[in-house]
């Protein structure tokens, strides 16, 4: 890589890590106050909660990466035409795709970070996310809820114990589960957590479940039982165990092949395997898409303030239109097949219309009022700074 290969380069993957890293984080830290119960009273530790929260930033970064690419590559070129370096390229004879050139490199190398996350990253950190949680609140009933203590482990769900041995033995188990449209009453003489490959379990003996109806005329029933395993992994946000995992928290290869027996199969939702396999296919052609917008518009040589303006309030529509379309086409994914075909041609097609835009075999141009509008502003602003 030629010598401004390398500074052209380097100033925009450092503006791609910066935008990355700031809005993750700023993200991050607003989601991160949703978990905060880890710490205030789930008894974790403060490394925990840092730990769990985090699992959340492929996600994060998924979405952010193609915006920050757009953003890194306008300010990149906005920084070389406002010091006239464009410019004086252009006089030397080189050609817009000679300047995008390293930029180029550099969305390519996003586009396969993206895809990256998107087909094994991010489904793999959601998966851990929820077992992590699941686990968390396991240890609320080991370890935290204190005997003679009523403790609410999630809404709905009451937890209650007499005593606990020190080899993890509980006994005098109440546990009072209103999450349902029926309240289930859990009743148990002792108790213990197992794990399973299955899952996390609170093992009952000894005991017996009460069952009733909020409002009805009956008084319920009562089962008796010996053991009865209450699973404790549906305690995780946004689902019930790994027997009902998203399809978002699945593998790639589970979702392109799921089996018959899959809980959505069952109830006539296999269009959300379709749209997760697309989605995630399709998501490394957004970071290009979004690039040749910011190329297109900002890669020729332009001598006034205004004209950079210009472009720029021009592109952020189009890159606006284009994440907003994305969203839409993602959403009929799940229910039309024919819009598989969609999420592919439309970031495709933005960047075959950039590409020829940028080679000069077609012409955009901002709307003449939004011109003429631009004008009447900086003659105004002119005036009032001469006055």
């Amino acid at each position: 890589m030629a010598r401004l290969d390398r500074y052209i380069f380097l100033t925009a993957a450092t503006a791609f890590l910066g935008v990355t890293a700031v809005l993750s984080a700023m993200i991050w830290s607003t989601q991160a106050l949703r978990q905060l119960d880890l710490v205030t009273s789930q008894g974790q530790t403060i490394l925990a909660f840092v730990a769990i929260t985090s699992l959340t930033l492929p996600t994060l970064i998924l979405v952010i990466a193609p915006a920050a690419l757009f953003i890194a590559t306008a300010y990149t070129l906005l920084k070389l035409n406002g010091d006239s370096e464009i410019v004086v390229m252009a006089a030397a004879g080189m050609g817009p795709w000679r300047v995008l050139r390293p930029l180029i490199v550099l969305a390519i190398l996003a586009s396969l970070f993206v895809s990256a996350l998107s087909v094994d990253l991010v489904p793999g950190s959601l998966r851990l996310f929820r077992d992590q949680v699941s686990r968390v609140r396991a240890d609320v009933v080991s370890f935290v809820a204190q005997p003679g203590r009523f403790v609410t482990l999630s809404p709905g769900l009451v937890f209650h114990v007499r005593e606990r041995a020190s080899n993890g033995v509980m006994r005098g188990i109440l546990i009072d589960d209103a999450r349902e449209k029926d309240i289930s009453t859990y009743i148990a003489d002792r108790g213990q957590i197992v794990e399973t490959p299955n899952g996390i379990f609170l093992v009952l003996e000894d005991g017996s479940i009460h069952r009733r109806t909020p409002g009805a005329t009956s008084t319920g029933s009562v089962v008796a039982f010996q053991r009865y395993a209450f699973g404790l992994d549906g305690l995780a946000p946004g689902g019930q165990g790994g027997a009902d995992l998203r399809p978002s928290e699945r593998s790639f290869e589970y979702v392109l092949n799921p089996p018959a027996d899959d809980v959505y199969l069952k109830i006539g939702q296999g269009g959300r395997f379709r749209e997760e396999v697309h989605k995630r296919l399709s998501a490394g052609l957004y970071p290009l898409a979004f690039f040749a917008v910011a190329a297109a518009a900002l890669a020729r040589p332009r001598t006034t303030r205004q004209s950079r303006g210009l472009a720029l309030a021009g592109i952020v529509p189009v890159m606006v239109g284009l994440q907003i379309s994305s969203f839409v086409v993602g959403g009929q994914l799940r229910t039309s097949a024919a819009a598989v075909p969609v999420a592919y041609l439309l970031p495709i097609a933005c960047i075959v219309i950039c590409a020829l835009s940028l080679q000069g075999w077609i012409r955009l141009s901002p709307p003449q009022a939004l011109v003429r509008a631009s004008e009447a502003i900086s003659a105004r602003i002119s005036r009032l700074s001469a006055s």
